[in-house]
């Protein structure tokens, strides 16, 4: 028989909220003005992956909630896109672009070898 776990006990999902809280960290101060728009995709796809992940992890059904966690791949790439568009712009620093890319390309791995 499958059971539901409580997504929050994942480490999965911690680190993608670890990941996302520093998203908001970063760029909370800087919604408004001309980059709004990108700061707020920036934003909302890292909340979606983590919501995604969250999803994923809770599906009775293990099949379908690894095919939901893998759907969290494109959407990691939406992020790491967003991100290298807010880099390109000035918005972050290279040290800090490079260091959120690298947690969410490994999360990409992790999401690969979940379940």
């Amino acid at each position: 028989m499958n059971h539901m776990q409580n997504f929050h006990d994942q480490k999965l999902w911690q680190d993608a909220f670890v990941v996302l809280m520093e998203v908001h960290d970063t760029f909370d101060d800087m919604r408004e003005g001309d980059n709004e728009e990108i700061v707020e995709d920036v934003i909302e796809s890292a909340t979606n992956v983590a919501a995604k992940i969250a999803d994923g992890l809770s599906r009775a059904d293990r099949r379908f909630g690894r095919q939901v966690l893998l759907d969290a791949v494109g959407m990691v790439a939406m992020v790491r896109t967003h991100l290298a568009v807010s880099w390109g712009r000035g918005l972050v620093s290279d040290d800090m672009f490079k260091s959120m890319d690298d947690k969410y390309a490994s999360l990409t791995e992790s999401i690969q070898n979940a379940r």
